[in-house]
């Protein structure tokens, strides 16, 4: 499915009440820059959606976090930014199979309108089939989407000499060995290379990798570095979470509301641009949120 089209705007409202409030906001920045309560209303009406990227320690937290960020319209916070989590108007919570206790209580204190569930690494599960069957099976556990991603491929930026050694392993016809130890041959800068490969796509990103390169070869055209860093980014399953994001706004829009309503009022109480943002507060108290921008999310090739 193509979902390059789907908007998700980082600046979620051109129109309605809260398009008013920015442009108060912005009016009112001119006037009281020092106020920390303008500053915060603000970002909620202008910034890009923030997104927190969370799950057990090992489940590729950092890795999926750069491939959100790399392949959609998003700031991604990565673990450990605690103080950021507070602002989140999405979380990603990440597993790496079978949810457990851990997660199922984590997954209970996060909003779960505002949340998307991965089963990252797909991609150790050995083929999309197994990978989306099982992100079913623990669908259907947790009562709630699971969306497969491998966040590996999603980061996929091949340098000239690990492309150079993909192409000579199909030109050779050298097969990817089940035992990935097995795949570290060679002499010393070799075995470098080849074990930095492995970091960077491990055995199904070099096999996909293998696959498309042999795939162009027989259809008598070449792929260069970048498209090929550029079709293992389209197979990772990243973009595919556009729908999912985009099915949040609404319930984003209301939290991001909301915090400019309480920042707003807390001007309003201590005598600042009282009647101007009386006015403010009481279209975006009418409940009626302005629609995201048609804009595409930005990605990297994909």
């Amino acid at each position: 499915m193509d979902v390059s089209g789907v908007a998700v705007s980082g600046a979620l409202f051109s129109d309605g009440p809260l398009a008013d409030a920015a442009a108060l906001l912005d009016a009112l920045g001119d006037r009281f820059d020092d106020r920390p309560e303008i500053v915060h209303a603000r970002r909620e009406v202008h910034d890009r959606l923030r997104v927190a990227v969370h799950g057990r320690p090992g489940t590729g937290r950092d890795t999926l976090a750069r491939a959100v960020r790399d392949h959609l319209d998003v700031a991604p916070i990565g673990p450990g930014d605690d103080d950021a989590d507070a602002d989140a108007d999405l979380w990603i919570y990440v597993l790496v199979g079978w949810p457990r206790a851990a997660d199922h209580a984590a997954l209970r204190r996060l909003p779960a309108e505002r949340t998307l569930v991965v089963l990252g690494k797909a991609d150790t599960l050995g083929s999309w089939d197994v990978a989306r069957s099982t992100a079913d099976e623990i669908a259907a556990l947790l009562r709630r989407p699971v969306h497969p991603v491998m966040p590996l491929l999603g980061c996929a930026d091949l340098t000239d000499e690990e492309f150079a050694l993909l192409e000579t392993m199909v030109a050779t016809d050298e097969p990817m060995p089940s035992m990935a130890a097995h795949f570290i041959v060679g002499g010393r800068e070799e075995q470098a290379l080849r074990t930095g490969l492995l970091r960077r796509l491990d055995q199904f990103g070099i096999l996909t990798a293998l696959d498309l390169v042999d795939d162009a070869r027989l259809e008598g055209r070449r792929l260069d570095r970048r498209q090929l860093s550029a079709a293992l980014r389209a197979d990772s399953g990243v973009s595919q979470l556009r729908l999912a994001v985009a099915a949040t706004l609404p319930a984003v829009g209301v939290r991001r509301r909301d915090v400019v309503v309480d920042r707003l009022d807390r001007l309003a109480a201590a005598g600042i641009a009282r009647d101007e943002i009386e006015a403010a507060l009481g279209r975006l108290q009418s409940g009626v949120v302005g629609r995201p921008r048609p804009r595409t999310l930005a990605g990297s090739g994909t």
